[in-house]
């Protein structure tokens, strides 16, 4: 039977993969972080989704290293979020430094543990500037979690780095997910924390665009 993990943040990406892992993979776990995050409620709707998805375990783990790194908007509350649309020439004041590849570091572990044969996870690069959701990063955190891995290295197995939506838009994935029928009104987008999102910060208005004339 194939097994995913999937990284699960709360918001409509994650959530729109977990419902596409729940139709592709006979057993799925979902896994969440709370980094010291601004937006830290979005782990309540990551545990609404994961019990609606009825996955294996819904594991969260705290990343304290976080605490200890200023200079993005997302975890240092001395920066401002910013109003308006991503920058498209430069990565955002709102990246938090390797964090995907951490993230996947320790989804990786657990995939060891658990002889997970996949990790998912919903970035996508056509319309998100950060630099850890590209198909180079993608790449070679697969490799560098196949050289390191203990199910690798005993049973032969690969480990794969999902990322089906790599080459998609946020639209595109919005409308992925309604014909997979995932209730984006359980999830939550807003970089400022706030209920209910403030409408103004990049990835609110991302996903108001997104999910236009969809929910």
């Amino acid at each position: 039977m194939k097994k995913a993990i999937i990284l699960l943040s709360g918001g409509m990406d994650s959530a729109t993969l977990l419902w596409l892992a729940k139709k592709e993979f006979g057993k799925v776990w979902a896994i969440s972080f709370d980094y010291g995050q601004r937006h830290r409620v979005e782990l309540k709707y990551a545990k609404v989704l994961a019990k609606l998805a009825k996955v294996e375990d819904h594991i969260i783990v705290e990343m304290p290293i976080y605490r200890s790194i200023k200079g993005s908007a997302l975890i240092d509350e001395n920066v401002e979020v910013p109003q308006g649309e991503y920058p498209t020439d430069e990565p955002p004041i709102t990246t938090v430094p390797m964090r995907n590849l951490n993230f996947l570091a320790i989804a990786s572990a657990f995939a060891d543990f658990l002889e997970i044969e996949t990790i998912g996870i919903g970035v996508h690069a056509l319309d998100t500037p950060y630099p850890d959701c590209r198909p180079e990063f993608i790449a070679s955190a697969e490799a560098a979690i196949n050289a390191g891995s203990v199910l690798t290295a005993k049973k032969k197995v690969r480990i794969q780095v999902w990322a089906p939506f790599l080459g998609m838009t946020k639209r595109e994935i919005a409308l992925l997910g309604k014909s997979l029928g995932v209730p984006y009104d359980k999830t939550y987008s807003c970089y400022r924390g706030t209920e209910p999102p403030c409408g103004e910060c990049p990835t609110c208005i991302q996903r108001k665009e997104a999910l236009e004339g969809i929910v």
